[in-house]
């Protein structure tokens, strides 16, 4: 009985290492990627939206695209008092590529993020598992008993989150590509990074300049 507890505690702790989550993509067949040169990544709305636009900006440099630098896109936005999320119309989206030099513009949504947490399973009557304690979340792994407590084990889950992104064409306003993906890592950051390399690698086969680096 105990084994069968801890695998399947293992399990809810360690299904992220396997399987290879894919993006839900939509692609408008009129857009012209090839006309796409330069583009600047908004900082994405929601909670960790900073971070999940730092990652997509990383992810499209590793992948040969010119992307604007963030604090310079951040400063240009706030010396002429425009939104650095996705809440603007097609005149808003047409005078922030044309101060930036861009083609298209990239937004994005943290639709839901939720940490890694850890557990400490404690045994107290022979070979059953009863006692589960929360402890701080993290980027613990699980670890196997702890150190002066016998019949204990830690365990961690997974981190998550859900992103949600798309391009849009400074000159039409036209979305021309939107994907949407969930994945889960050993922490916030490590699940976002996830998201945003599945998010580039779905636009090499439309967009010529991706490089397929990875």
């Amino acid at each position: 009985m105990r084994n069968l507890t801890i695998a399947l505690l293992f399990m809810s702790a360690g299904f992220f290492f396997s399987g290879c989550a894919t993006p839900q993509v939509a692609i408008n067949p009129r857009a012209d990627f090839s006309a796409i040169n330069r583009v600047a990544v908004m900082t994405f709305t929601g909670d960790k939206g900073n971070i999940a636009a730092d990652l997509m900006t990383q992810e499209l440099l590793a992948s040969g695209i010119d992307v604007v630098e963030r604090q310079q896109l951040s400063a240009i936005l706030k010396e002429h008092q425009l939104m650095a999320s996705g809440g603007f119309d097609r005149t808003t989206a047409k005078k922030i590529g044309q101060l930036l030099g861009v083609d298209a513009l990239f937004l994005g949504s943290v639709v839901e993020t939720t940490p890694a947490t850890s557990y400490l399973i404690t045994s107290s009557k022979g070979n059953t598992w009863s006692n589960v304690k929360e402890v701080a979340g993290g980027t613990m792994r699980s670890e196997g008993s702890v150190m002066g407590l016998p019949d204990s084990h830690l365990i961690t889950t997974a981190a998550s989150t859900s992103l949600i992104s798309r391009i849009v064409d400074i000159e039409t306003g036209s979305v021309m590509w939107s994907a949407s993906m969930s994945y889960d890592g050993f922490d916030i950051t490590s699940a976002m990074s996830g998201i945003s390399r599945a998010f580039v690698r779905s636009l090499i086969p439309i967009w010529p300049a991706v490089l397929q680096t990875k």
